[in-house]
């Protein structure tokens, strides 16, 4: 997709238009909307009935959380209404693109591409960090410590691990967003937007998909750098807040890391 960005008008008249899907429900023990700090408080997010995972670096300023929370919300719930990621992919991933460019987000790339792998040893886990680590750059080595640190607390609670199970994978398919965000010397908030959807052939392993050992697995991505305007951001949030009818807090679970 072309990486120059809408203008006010065209955005204006994009959210005017745009539809979303609806929550269908809220886990009330998992929400966001009942406690004192909300998504921007937060260290990671999940999605309560997306599989999407936020990650955000310590040095990241809370408007800029809150922007991402909330261009993510969107984003996910703008492609799942006009698009189905199971039968049209390409498209899926074409609206979810195009949402994040009207909340101030550039994607330099949405290309969705296959990646096979045969490798008996290979784990989902290990597959997603080279993928960050191949389009990261010199952000690499900050953005796989964010990664690992935001794993490691998945997996250390049954509740997240239920929670991301039970919206990534459906049988042996699975579909996951992960998104960890940073903060650059100028100031800019940036990610490494990574997509899946995979199909597993065979597997092994334990109640984690995302340990399993894997082989024979048929992959499609999109992985690209991402840059938050900030300023761009701000002149179309009453636009975004006036489209959604939940807040980010109701959308994602929120989760400390120390």
């Amino acid at each position: 997709m072309s990486i120059l960005v809408p203008s006010y008008e065209e955005s204006q008249l994009f959210f005017r238009a745009a539809q979303i899907a609806p929550i269908v429900e809220v886990p009330k023990s998992r929400s966001l909307s009942d406690e004192k700090e909300g998504v921007a408080q937060q260290d990671l997010l999940v999605g309560n009935e997306t599989p999407s995972v936020i990650g955000f670096a310590d040095n990241l300023d809370e408007d800029k959380r809150q922007a991402a929370a909330d261009s993510i919300h969107f984003s996910e719930r703008y492609a799942n209404f006009n698009s189905d990621i199971k039968e049209r992919p390409v498209e899926w991933h074409a609206k979810y693109s195009e949402s994040m460019r009207h909340c101030g987000w550039t994607l330099t790339n949405s290309k969705y591409v296959d990646h096979v792998s045969k490798q008996v040893d290979v784990t989902m886990e290990s597959i997603v960090l080279d993928m960050i680590a191949a389009v990261a750059g010199r952000n690499a080595n900050a953005m796989l410590t964010l990664l690992q640190g935001a794993f490691d607390k998945i997996k250390s609670e049954e509740s997240l691990i239920n929670l991301f199970d039970s919206n990534s994978k459906k049988g042996k398919n699975a579909e996951f967003r992960i998104v960890p965000c940073l903060q650059s010397s100028e100031g800019a908030a940036i990610t490494a937007f990574l997509a899946v959807d995979c199909e597993l052939q065979t597997q092994q392993g334990g109640a984690w998909f995302w340990k399993w050992k894997l082989s024979n697995l048929k992959m499609k991505k999109v992985a690209t750098m991402v840059e938050l305007n900030m300023r761009m951001h701000e002149r179309r949030r009453d636009f975004i807040y006036e489209a959604l009818d939940k807040s980010s807090e109701e959308f994602f679970s929120g989760v400390k890391l120390k």
